[in-house]
């Protein structure tokens, strides 16, 4: 079957991240990060709210400082820290998309777990992904996340085709998971060389 549209995830995909100056800064300082692991995870598990806009980038503060018992940085110190885990696009991985683009007659959509905070700060960013990407399916407009899998449902109407002819595009195991039980082609981000690869066996021409 003919591929007409691939979703792409953002973060450790198209965007790199790196935990460290979050975790300096927010999570080294709890009292409660003894070990450090459990109390990270379970900030993130907390922010899905925040990931979905369902609550304000004060709300999302307040609870952080709650959750992790640090109150020494104020809003703004946080956020800093925060959207510091986007640290650099993957310049590789917009050339391929931009090849993608190029070479074939796709529809191309971003569909990714993101927060307000770390939307508006890439918008900041002079990176060059707007031209990418003919749809933005973003979790805290549409108050959704991955796995869920209305998400996705939103993702084949916009794609204006069947499961079996979309290829999803993300690192995460259970969101590519979701996908292929919704009938879309799933191939899970390990890197350009691997995916590159995946898609050629889809005959997605590259160059």
């Amino acid at each position: 079957m003919t591929i007409k549209c691939i979703i792409f995830d953002l973060g450790d995909v198209i965007f790199d991240l790196d935990f460290s100056q979050f975790f300096n800064e927010v999570i080294t300082p709890s009292p409660l990060n003894k070990p450090k692991t459990p109390i990270m995870l379970e900030f993130f598990r907390q922010s899905d709210t925040y990931h979905q806009g369902k609550i304000s980038d004060k709300e999302f503060y307040t609870q952080a400082c709650d959750l992790l018992r640090v109150c020494d940085l104020n809003q703004k110190e946080f956020y800093d820290a925060f959207n510091s885990i986007i640290s650099d696009i993957n310049k590789e991985m917009v050339e391929l998309v931009k090849n993608i683009k190029k070479n074939n007659k796709l529809m191309i959509i971003c569909l990714s777990n993101i927060n307000s905070s770390h939307w508006k700060y890439i918008k900041k960013k002079k990176w060059e992904i707007w031209d990418l990407f003919d749809e933005f399916i973003l979790s805290h407009e549409v108050h959704l996340t991955k796995p869920d899998s209305k998400i996705f449902e939103i993702a084949i109407k916009k794609a204006g085709c069947a499961p079996e002819e979309i290829v999803f595009i993300d690192d995460g195991f259970n969101n590519i998971r979701a996908a292929l039980e919704l009938g879309i082609k799933g191939i899970r981000f390990v890197d350009i060389d691997e995916l590159t690869k995946s898609l050629k066996e889809l005959n997605i021409n590259i160059i």
